[in-house]
C-alpha cells in the first residue's frame, strides 16, 4: 500500500486482490493485440464493481463521523448506489437513495437488488444523470436527512459531484490502491502492460489510477472510455479528483492532461442508453471468454476497445489490460434492447 494511504480511516469490504487474467480467445478474434482483464466484477458483495474500493474509505469516513445512515442520488439503475446499499446492510448502516429515473426504472437489475437489500428508494422524474446534481435532487436528499434525524439517526450524504466534499476527495484513493495491486500483479506475472482501459464516468475511478500509475512511476497508459461526458469535460473532472485526492495525501504529484487519454468517441445516444456496438462488445466477450459486461459502463467501454483495435490504433504486440468495473444486473434491466441486437 502506498504509505500515504496507511494512515487513512479504511473498513474493509471488497476480497482484493482481483484476479487478473488473459483473455486469448478475445485476442484472437481479434488477431491481437494481448489483452487482460482485471476482474472487478468479482471483488465481493453484490456481484461486484470497482465501487467498493472507493467505499472502503468513503464509508469509513462516514463512520468516523458517527454516521448510521448514508444519502446519495445517481441513476435508476446505478451500479454505485447498489454498492453503497450492499456495504451499508454490511455495516449496519441504512441506506437511503433520491434518484433520477434514466432510461430504465422498472424494478429490475439493479433496482431489484435495491428492493432485496430493503433500501429505501425514492424515483424522481427525469433523465439525465447530470440533474442528480441539481436543486431538485440536493434538496429532496436534505429532506431525507431530516426525516431521518427525526428517527434518530446520524445521516451522511454523498453528494453528486461537490468535489470539495471529503467523501469525493475519497472517492479515487482506492484507486490509487489498485494502481499498485495492478504493477503487483503484473510484475509476479512478467506482463508489460502498455496500456490499462476501463470505462470513465464520473471520473473517480480514472484519477485514482492516473495518480496512482504517476506515483508509481508505472510504464503503463490509462485511456478512459467515457460514457458520459465529452472529452474535454470528462478530462476536467478527472483533472480536478486527481489534484484534490493529490492534495489529500500530500503525494506532491502534478498530473498533466496528456498523462492520460479520454475517447468519448463510443457514448451513442447518451449515458444509459444502449448502443448496438456496446451490445456486439457484450456479445463477442461472453462468446470468446463466458464473462459477462453490462450495455451502460463496460460494454461501451470494450466496443471502444474493439474499435481502436480494429484501426490498429494498438500494435499486434501490445499488451493491454481491461478493467471490468462491474454492473451485471443491468443487463437484466436492458433484456429489450439486448435481444433486439441478436
Amino acid at each position: 500500500m502506498i504509505p500515504a494511504i496507511e494512515n487513512l480511516p479504511r473498513i474493509r469490504l471488497g476480497f482484493y486482490p482481483t484476479p487478473l487474467t488473459e483473455m486469448v480467445q478475445l485476442s484472437a478474434a481479434l488477431g491481437g493485440p494481448r489483452i487482460f482483464i482485471k476482474r472487478e466484477d468479482l471483488s465481493g458483495l453484490a456481484l461486484g464493481g470497482n465501487k467498493f474500493r472507493k467505499l472502503e474509505f468513503m464509508l469509513a469516513e462516514a463512520k468516523k463521523q458517527g454516521a448510521d445512515a448514508v444519502i446519495t442520488t445517481a441513476s435508476s439503475q446505478s451500479n454505485f448506489c447498489l454498492s453503497i446499499a450492499a456495504a451499508a446492510c454490511k455495516l449496519g448502516m441504512k441506506a437511503s437513495f433520491v434518484l433520477v429515473k434514466g432510461v430504465h426504472s422498472e424494478t429490475q437489475g439493479n433496482l431489484l437488488l435495491q428492493n432485496i437489500l430493503d433500501s429505501d428508494v425514492q424515483i424522481l422524474e427525469g433523465t439525465d444523470i447530470r440533474e442528480a446534481a441539481g436543486p431538485v435532487v440536493s434538496e429532496k436528499m436534505d429532506r431525507v436527512a431530516d426525516d431521518l434525524r427525526a428517527r434518530g439517526y446520524n445521516p451522511f450524504i454523498i453528494p453528486w459531484d461537490d468535489i470539495n466534499n471529503i467523501s469525493l476527495i475519497l472517492e479515487p484513493v482506492g484507486w490509487v490502491n489498485a494502481a499498485d495491486e495492478l504493477t503487483t500483479q503484473l510484475k509476479d506475472k512478467n506482463i508489460d502492460a502498455r496500456y490499462v482501459v476501463l470505462t470513465v464516468g464520473g471520473g473517480g475511478t480514472q484519477a485514482g489510477l492516473v495518480l496512482g500509475a504517476k506515483y508509481l512511476r508505472a510504464s503503463w497508459q490509462v485511456i478512459g472510455m467515457s460514457v458520459l461526458n465529452s472529452k474535454d469535460d470528462a478530462v476536467a473532472a478527472v483533472m480536478q479528483y486527481i489534484d484534490a485526492t493529490s492534495n489529500l495525501l500530500g503525494l506532491g504529484i502534478k498530473v498533466m492532461a496528456d498523462d492520460f487519454e479520454i475517447n468519448d468517441s463510443y457514448i451513442g445516444e447518451g449515458y444509459g442508453i444502449a448502443t448496438r456496438e456496446g451490445i456486439d462488445a457484450i456479445r463477442l466477450v461472453a462468446q470468446t471468454e463466458g464473462i459477462f459486461l453490462d450495455p451502460v459502463y463496460t460494454g461501451k467501454a470494450m466496443a471502444g476497445l474493439i474499435d481502436l483495435v480494429k484501426k490498429r490504433c494498438f500494435k499486434s504486440t501490445d499488451t493491454i489490460v481491461f478493467i471490468h468495473t462491474g454492473g451485471i444486473p443491468a443487463l437484466f434491466a436492458y433484456h429489450k434492447e439486448i435481444s433486439r441486437g441478436k
